[in-house]
């Protein structure tokens, strides 16, 4: 839940960076001022305020006096994106298996389910947003703020990208595959387990995210 004092400017950032992975702004688009103001219904000023912190993660690039672009992602961007989310998801889903209790785990059944649910049903952008809640929920577990900023301020571009992209052949049995075994660990208390499960999941992921890339590429 936000807390009832956050700023607006942090507002208005959340729901831009939310909306840049629902394909809401895609990926090279350009969000003009006027658009912004009319969709968040708030004043310029936190606009531009959302604006430079999300220009600040990469998020997005100001245009002068012409509002912003959403860049493309490319190779080195998936690589490198991927390797810090790699080390920051290792470390999270450890301290997790730490903090687990009986009604996480009870949750985390429950999104890992409503993930698998929106593979059956062949919805991309559903398993999108199914992995971000998961994840989201299970990172949250470790209670590292800092941690989960850095996620938030750098996964939004990756996570439009896969939803423009789909995914590989196989891919998604495999990911169901890696979500159970990382919610398994976790409510276990497996911290060991966590780490080896989020590393392989994590990499496997980068690797389909490359092959998607050089494919769209030709």
């Amino acid at each position: 839940m936000t807390p009832l004092n956050t700023p607006t400017y942090q507002l208005v950032r959340d729901l831009i960076r939310s909306d840049i992975v629902d394909g809401i702004w895609p990926l090279g688009s350009h969000m003009t001022m006027s658009e912004l103001v009319a969709r968040y219904g708030v004043s310029a000023n936190p606009v531009r305020e959302a604006l430079q912190q999300l220009q600040g993660e990469g998020v997005i690039e100001i245009r002068m006096n012409r509002g912003a672009v959403v860049p493309q992602v490319d190779a080195r961007y998936i690589d490198n994106i991927y390797k810090l989310r790699s080390a920051v998801q290792v470390m999270l889903a450890r301290e997790a298996a730490h903090h687990i209790t009986p009604a996480h785990a009870v949750r985390l059944r429950e999104l890992r389910e409503l993930h698998e649910a929106a593979v059956a049903a062949g919805d991309t952008a559903a398993c999108v947003r199914c992995n971000r809640d998961l994840h989201h929920f299970m990172d949250k577990l470790a209670d590292n703020p800092p941690a989960m900023e850095v996620l938030a301020s750098r996964l939004c571009l990756v996570d439009a990208f896969r939803r423009t992209v789909g995914f590989g052949a196989g891919r998604l049995d495999k990911v169901v595959a890696q979500h159970r075994r990382l919610v398994r660990a976790i409510t276990r208390g497996d911290a060991d387990a966590a780490a080896r499960a989020a590393q392989e999941h994590t990499e496997s992921a980068r690797l389909d995210l490359l092959a998607a890339l050089r494919c769209r590429q030709g």
